[in-house]
């Protein structure tokens, strides 16, 4: 039968051959520094949790993974506020190898003052647009393309269609009328977009035809 490996042990769980446990600790030499280490991790970020990172990724990259949870972890502890990027930029993972170490020997983590903590990692600005040789290049970035017409403009102006029933009256003529062809009735187009109607000799004629 085969002995449960120093994860499993400590968190009380059952190991078999297909344990996820087991590779993540092949890097620790020593059986207890194995079982503090996850006993840590598991303490940050729960029993559950830290088997779900681990399971996310492929076999062959959880020890890798297993590792990278245990400096995060402790490089959060050190400085809960960058964590170990945070002490990576400032020149301080020095530090976050002390608490790895720490924790591989069951000591408690030293955390740093809450200045140094909240001390903003030393940075040079950099543009990351991109840097054009030409000097007049920088005002041409913030340019505004012009968008292109939807719809063809045509060479001539359009002419309205002729109307075979309607001659249109002379233009300079006042308001607009239309004359039936073949008649000297004109009909005149009203202003407030009514119904349009006949000249008032024409309505009289029209009278007097019905009477005939």
């Amino acid at each position: 039968m085969r002995m449960s490996c120093n994860g499993c042990r400590v968190l009380r769980k059952g190991c078999n051959d297909s344990c996820t446990i087991r590779p993540c600790l092949q890097w620790i030499k020593s059986p207890e520094a194995q079982a503090n280490a996850t006993v840590f991790l598991a303490k940050f970020y729960g029993r559950a949790g830290l088997m779900n990172l681990i399971n996310a990724g492929p076999d062959h990259l959880r020890p890798a993974i297993f590792r990278s949870l245990l400096y995060e972890a402790c490089g959060r502890i050190v400085n809960p506020i960058y964590g170990s990027v945070g002490l990576l930029w400032s020149g301080n993972w020095s530090l976050c190898q002390a608490a790895v170490e720490n924790v591989l020997r069951g000591e408690p983590i030293v955390q740093i003052s809450s200045d140094s903590a909240a001390a903003v990692p030393p940075t040079k600005a950099h543009d990351i647009r991109h840097v054009a040789k030409k000097a007049d290049a920088a005002a041409e970035l913030h340019k505004v393309a012009q968008l292109r017409p939807r719809f063809k403009r045509s060479g001539h102006d359009i002419k309205p269609k002729a109307m075979p029933d309607f001659i249109a009256a002379e233009p300079g003529g006042g308001d607009p009328a239309v004359v039936w062809a073949g008649s000297t009735c004109a009909v005149e187009q009203p202003a407030n977009g009514g119904r349009a109607g006949r000249t008032g000799a024409c309505s009289r004629w029209s009278r007097w035809r019905g009477r005939t």
